[in-house]
């Protein structure tokens, strides 16, 4: 239980870094708005339920595909292969900048001391 809490506090910290940087603020952006583009198009093209739609949003993004939920129509599956694309891009540079903020709480990516020759 104690390991649990001590998991939950360095998430904390981790995440607070995180979400300090810019360019993780702007990927972060970017995965909400292709969920929600994500979700509407689903929505309207395949008629899904919005919940449905954003689940299927989500498992599109992350290359999950529990198969549960599938494009039915043309337009649905051709937008699915652009939207998993994107999708791949855009998870991998948010697992990148977590990996960053991650190392940087740890202090591995500290930079070495430079050393004066006096």
């Amino acid at each position: 239980m104690l390991a649990f809490f001590i998991v939950f506090k360095n998430m904390y910290h981790v995440l607070r870094i995180l979400f300090k940087q810019q360019e993780q603020q702007a990927v972060m952006g970017s995965v909400v708005f292709l969920l929600a583009i994500g979700m509407f198009f689903y929505h309207g093209v395949e008629s899904l339920g919005y919940l449905d739609a954003l689940y299927l949003s989500v498992m599109t993004l992350t290359t999950v595909g529990y198969g549960d939920l599938h494009p039915v129509t043309p337009l649905g599956k051709i937008f699915s292969m652009g939207y998993v694309l994107l999708g791949i891009g855009m998870i991998s540079a948010l697992i990148a900048n977590f990996n960053r903020a991650l190392r940087q709480h740890h202090g591995v990516d500290t930079p070495p001391k430079k050393e004066s020759n006096d």
